[in-house]
């Protein structure tokens, strides 16, 4: 994996490929090396323990072997798969890692293309839910009904929650690092200014930002379709996949992006409110009270926490942008 560096008087970026995406590193301050290469070791460390498509993986031998006994595990790992538990109960089952099985024959329909038989469907969902997930005592982990995981959902997060670790603990009060879509900003800017992170704009180029949050230290996860999709007869269709239900999640969300300081919070939960479809979200949202979000629907409207409304600047006018306490969804 090659690593570049690029610098100028007020910033410095690094920048490497791992988890399938390019990564980004930006630092507004100097002695950052460390930091940088501390983060880029627990990168490629987690990519060999957590990847599906690494044969060696952790993961790959749970799935492998998980379902006929036990299969001890790295402290990481299990703290992770113990947290994902935790957030598909939070949601509802909305987010899961077990999904392996219908991602697989989602793949598959793909590659046919021809949707899945609801009976392939019913019995892909056999083999999907959380509490199939058996958690044992010295960080040894038991699957149960032929379930299989995929930590593709959360992952990134998790690793962002990590390199804030990382950062604090080497001094980095300046930076970000872009995950593909899931932003870590650490402290202020180099001139103690807050960070301006956009959202990107549903139905323009990757460069056209719909709005922009003003953030100080948090973690901001956006989940769409816009980028990620999938034909089948000519119709796209979400690469989130409802676990409830088994097909791809409702069209009636463009993306969904939540703030939080709990990075890996914000992805699953990310995910879960997308798989959701718009009622679901909201309603959700509402409910929580400490959810922080901006749900875009494909009807040119921007739902957003009260809170994080003082902090959005819109940049497209023909959008309406609607306070989550001053709706009521049914």
């Amino acid at each position: 994996m090659d690593t570049a560096l690029i610098s100028n008087e007020t910033k410095i970026i690094k920048s490497m490929f791992a988890l399938g995406t390019d990564i980004h590193f930006i630092f507004y301050q100097p002695n950052f090396e460390s930091a940088f290469d501390r983060a880029y070791s627990l990168i490629l460390d987690m990519e060999n323990k957590l990847s599906i498509f690494k044969p060696k993986s952790l993961t790959s031998k749970l799935n492998r072997y998980g379902n006929y006994i036990p299969i001890k595990v790295c402290p990481e790992v299990y703290q992770l798969i113990k947290k994902s538990v935790e957030y598909s109960i939070l949601s509802e089952g909305y987010f899961d890692i077990t999904v392996k099985r219908l991602m697989d024959l989602w793949k598959e329909a793909k590659q046919k293309n021809h949707i899945p038989a609801k009976e392939e469907v019913e019995l892909a969902l056999l083999a999907t839910g959380s509490e199939n997930i058996q958690l044992l005592s010295n960080y040894r982990v038991k699957l149960k009904n032929k379930v299989k995981l995929d930590f593709g959902a959360i992952a990134k997060g998790f690793l962002a929650d990590k390199i804030r670790e990382i950062f604090e603990q080497e001094g980095i009060n300046s930076a970000i690092v872009d995950l593909c879509g899931h932003i870590l900003t650490v402290g202020k800017k180099h001139d103690e200014s807050l960070w301006k992170v956009g959202i990107r704009h549903p139905f323009k180029t990757r460069e056209d930002m719909l709005g922009f949050l003003e953030l100080g230290s948090t973690s901001v996860v956006t989940s769409a379709s816009y980028e990620r999709y999938f034909t089948i007869d000519s119709k796209k269709l979400s690469h989130i996949i409802n676990p409830k239900t088994g097909f791809p999640a409702k069209d009636d969300i463009a993306s969904i992006t939540v703030v939080d300081t709990n990075s890996t919070f914000a992805d699953a939960i990310s995910t879960a409110l997308f798989a959701m479809g718009f009622k679901k979200a909201i309603n959700f949202i509402q409910d929580s009270k400490t959810t922080e979000a901006v749900v875009v629907t494909p009807f040119r409207e921007i739902y957003i926490t009260p809170s994080l409304a003082q902090r959005f600047t819109l940049c497209d006018s023909s959008f309406r942008v609607i306070k989550t306490n001053e709706v009521i969804v049914l």
